[in-house]
Formats: structure tokens, sequence, C-alpha cells
């Protein structure tokens, strides 16, 4: 029988599923990180071919090449890095080559979450990213720039948004705000003149800030003003991600929309302003739930890549 690798590879969890072409799940493993950027390249593809062995194990069989793999990986944008895990997939020997399709994991979290059909997925966790594939199977990616260029309206986004907020109502150039002691409370400081040493001596890791988005969220649920202004300023850039993807592709009919990750799938008072943005600016859109798991996202892909019909459902339990 063919089996079928799909991964799906982020920053803290490698998860492998092994599949049929009739969409049934064979077995499933996981492993460690795998976003080559932050663990390094021989670790990541150590993690890929451990979550491979460990679902070809729960499967029943012993490691062997799957018929066809594909691996939704963090970190993949440019060229070079589609090429680099490409190299190290067929070195950990996850199918033939020819036969290993490397992406960014955001193509996994799109076909998990509409079940493989057309649409767009816009994820705000820490930070932000948006892809969408059309019925023509073209597909955009828009945002993904990392925290440094992009991120508006992600935690990370909301939480610089808070304390600059904060920091500008401190010495009066903005109006005044319940963000700044409760900036001065999340870090633990005693006057706002001591943000300027805990942020940047050592620098701050963006880990550490985007827990204060929760923060700027209970205050602006409390009605303070600017931070309802934040959420409404991080919405409308999480709509302008889906608009800028759905404006690249051909959606006669308006997409389907699912929205992933911590933020956007926060509740009030956030995760309302986010749906309101995006029907403002896409007013045929539908907003739809989750369907699958990103790793079940990957045995969608790895079939599809492989030529395979899609299966309407998939059979989730291992056999």
């Amino acid at each position: 029988m063919d089996l079928f690798l799909g991964i799906d590879g982020g920053g803290t969890h490698t998860r492998a599923v092994l599949v049929d072409a009739r969409g049934a799940v064979h077995g499933e493993g996981e492993a460690g990180p795998s976003n080559y950027h932050n663990v390094g390249l021989p670790a990541a593809t150590a993690a890929l071919r451990l979550a491979a062995e460990r679902a070809w194990k729960a499967a029943g069989h012993p490691f062997a090449p799957a018929t066809a793999c594909f691996a939704g990986l963090a970190g993949i944008k440019a060229t070079v890095d589609t090429a680099r895990l490409t190299a190290a997939a067929e070195s950990a020997r996850l199918a033939p080559a020819g036969q290993i399709t490397i992406a960014n994991d955001l193509h996994n979290a799109l076909a998990g979450g509409l079940a493989g059909q057309p649409g767009i997925a816009l994820i705000s966790g820490t930070g932000t990213n948006c892809l969408g594939r059309d019925a023509r199977g073209d597909t955009f990616m828009c945002g993904g720039w990392g925290w440094l260029l992009d991120d508006e309206g992600g935690a990370l986004g909301l939480a610089l948004a808070g304390l600059r907020a904060a920091s500008r109502a401190a010495d009066g150039r903005a109006p005044s705000t319940a963000l700044l002691p409760a900036a001065l409370a999340f870090f633990g400081l005693s006057e706002a003149n001591e943000l300027l040493a805990r942020l940047y001596a050592p620098p701050i890791t963006p880990d550490q800030l985007a827990p204060f988005a929760p923060v700027v969220a209970r205050l602006a649920a409390e009605g303070d003003a600017t931070a309802e202004a934040i959420l409404d300023q991080g919405a409308a850039a999480l709509a302008n991600l889906v608009s800028g993807t759905a404006r690249k592709l051909a959606f006669p009919s308006g997409p389907s929309v699912v929205l992933l990750g911590g933020c956007a799938r926060s509740g009030a008072p956030y995760q309302p302003r986010i749906e309101a943005a995006i029907r403002r600016v896409l007013p045929r859109v539908r907003l739809v739930e989750p369907a699958y798991e990103p790793r079940h996202g990957a045995a969608l892909n790895v079939l599809r890549a492989a030529g395979k019909k899609l299966p309407p459902l998939l059979r989730l339990s291992p056999l």
C-alpha cells in the first residue's frame, strides 16, 4: 500500500502524519522544533526524521521512504529556504528525490482550516500572516515579514502599540491611558522612566513582549479609549492582509476565510473587531470555522501534491 507523509513543522513541535490515498490516517508522530532559522539545519533535519520515524512506528511499520512527502515548515519564505530543506528531507529519506515538496507551514494551516478547499487563512498569533488558494490552484501569501517589518494586529503588534501609547502618555504627548500603569505593573516597575532599561538593556525578546497583548485587550474591554483604538487599528491591519490576498487571486463569489491563531480566535473584544473589519473590506466574504488541524492539512497537501483526489473527509483515527 502506498503511504504518503505530511509534516507540519513549527518553532515548538514537528508533527508527521502517514495517510493512504483514501485519506485514512495510519500513524502520527511528533518531535521537537524544525524552524531551521531558530535551531539550525542539522537539528531541523533530525526533527523531521524523528517525527517521520514515529509516524511509521505508530502505523506498525519500520521506517521507509514514503511514496511522497509534503512538509510545511515555519520560516520557509525564500527560494534558498526551500532548496535547503528539500535537500535535507532527501538526505533524511523522507521520500524519493523528486517526490518531496517543501513550503511554508501556512499552507498546512490553510488546507486544514478549509479542508483542502479554496479560500484564505488568516493567522494572528504572536505574529501575523495570510495565505490564499483559489480554485485554479494559484496561491498568494500576504504578510509574514516578522516583527521588525510587520506583525501589526498580532499579539506582538498589539503589545508594542500599547507600550508606545503608554510611553507617549507618560510625557504628555498622548492622552492619559490606563495602559501606562498597566505596563508598569506588567513589568514590575515603579515609574515610567524604568521602562527604558527594562526594554533595552538587555534587549527584550518578542516572546517576552507578546503577553502584554491580553492586557491591551482587557483594558479595551473596560473602555480605555486608547486601548480600543489599538484593537481597531490591529483589526484593520489584519483585514488588509485578507483583502491584499484576495486581490491577487480569483474568488468570483467571494472567499471563504478561516481565522487561526490565539489573537484571531481570542473572542471579545478583539475577534469581533477583526471579523467586522474583514466584512467591511470584503462584503461577500464567508467566515468559517476551522475544519482540521494543520497536521491534517499536511496530509491533504501531500495527497494533492501526489496528484490524488482529495477525500471529502479525512479518517483521522489511526487504523
